[in-house]
């Protein structure tokens, strides 16, 4: 029996299932082999650790003389909300390196820091009930341990995965890791910054009391092109025994706007609705089914606590609301519109792109590379778009 194919609830840890990123990769980690950091951002859920995993396999091959293979160490932040986390994180990402050979490389500097600083660095996680250790200790031993991934090898990539949590990180953090990772013999080693909170990264980069102000060139993570997922889409439905027609397969990019999550989700969906089903094909109704199946579901759980808090807010959470509908409804490229104000409630047109503004900041609005302003994810749109005044007017009027 064929096992269903696409993949949404985690990012993806398999090269052979990562869509329309090979040349974006490439670049990156040409500029990375050049001795350039990178910060990287993209929205929650737009597959930034997913594509930190083909990054890695691009950045592991020769690419010329001067371009040499590089060891790449990924260190996840998600946890990291104090500098013993921050020590566990590291020690995570060194000693369950896929490299046997890494593995070993970095037990062997480790064994050598422990003596050096006097206790077993495991006792350093934040989990860890400690006594007799102070901060300037942990704050040492946090900078003895990235030292050590100056020796793995002779071109090293770090990748620090969602790197806006050392924001909340106190005895500053990125002071360590300037002076460990960014100094004097450290230029075999370069630094890739990810992270879903845009400002929030950017106010390290781009503050100048920061300690890593100007160190790293800033990127978006792109869009994957429409005909990529097509044909991802098309060939993992018909290797699995699914018929799939070409419109169903459109109208399910056009549903999620090729966003990363939500496309291998409903095509998920799609691939279960059809399971068991004598001609097992994928057409338009079925997508649309299975799309209203999940708006309609669990999935609008967070959907409308986000809507309870804004409606029951200030008059400026009351705005925010109003730029929701407006964006589902209408879009973004005519915001601040005389008709848009009237039609939406708005006292007046200033006001709507701060609204805007802010609900960038909760990680729910972005700007695109055209400078409309659209709503990050797209079954959230689709569910906005339903509950809309305008759309419930509609359907009283038919």
């Amino acid at each position: 029996m064929a096992v269903n194919p696409f993949v949404w609830s985690r990012p993806l840890d398999d090269p052979a299932k990562i869509v329309g990123m090979d040349g974006f990769a490439q670049e990156v980690a040409l500029i990375l082999k050049g001795q350039t950091n990178v910060a990287l951002f993209g929205p929650r859920d737009t597959g930034k650790t997913t594509f930190t995993v083909q990054l890695a396999e691009e950045l592991q091959r020769s690419h010329g003389d001067d371009a040499p293979a590089h060891t790449v160490l990924r260190v996840n932040l998600q946890r990291c909300f104090s500098i013993p986390a921050f020590n566990g994180c590291v020690h995570d990402a060194l000693t369950t390196h896929p490299s046997k050979k890494v593995q070993r490389e970095a037990r062997r500097h480790l064994s050598v820091l422990q003596k050096e600083i006097g206790f077993d660095i495991k006792v350093i996680k934040g989990a860890v009930r400690r006594t007799g250790v102070t901060s300037e200790q942990d704050v040492e031993a946090l900078h003895a341990q990235l030292l050590t991934l100056t020796k793995l090898d002779r071109h090293v990539v770090v990748i620090f995965d969602e790197f806006q949590h050392l924001n909340r990180c106190p005895e500053n953090p990125l002071a360590i890791i300037r002076s460990a990772l960014m100094g004097t013999g450290a230029n075999h080693v370069s630094l890739l910054f990810t992270g879903s909170i845009r400002e929030a990264l950017r106010m390290m980069l781009e503050d100048s009391t920061e300690p890593i102000f100007g160190e790293a060139h800033q990127m978006e993570l792109p869009p994957i092109a429409h005909v990529d997922f097509l044909e991802y889409l098309d060939f993992n439905f018909t290797a699995t025994g699914r018929g799939v027609e070409e419109d169903a397969l459109n109208h399910l990019l056009n549903l999620t706007g090729c966003h990363p999550k939500r496309t291998q989700q409903l095509a998920w969906g799609a691939w279960e609705a059809t399971k068991g089903r004598r001609d097992a094909r994928v057409d338009v109704a079925v997508v649309e089914d299975t799309y209203g199946r999940m708006l309609g579901g669990s999935e609008a759980a967070p959907f409308e606590a986000v809507m309870q808090i804004l409606g029951a807010g200030d008059e400026g959470q009351a705005n925010e609301l109003r730029a929701l509908f407006l964006l589902a409804d209408r879009g973004g490229a005519t915001l601040t519109s005389r008709a848009n104000v009237a039609l939406y409630g708005f006292t007046n047109a200033s006001l709507i792109l701060p609204a805007v503004e802010r609900l960038r900041r909760r990680g729910l609005t972005r700007k695109t590379e055209a400078g409309e302003w659209e709503i990050v994810d797209p079954f959230f749109a689709g569910w906005i778009r339903r509950q809309s005044p305008l759309a419930l007017r509609q359907a009283d009027v038919a």
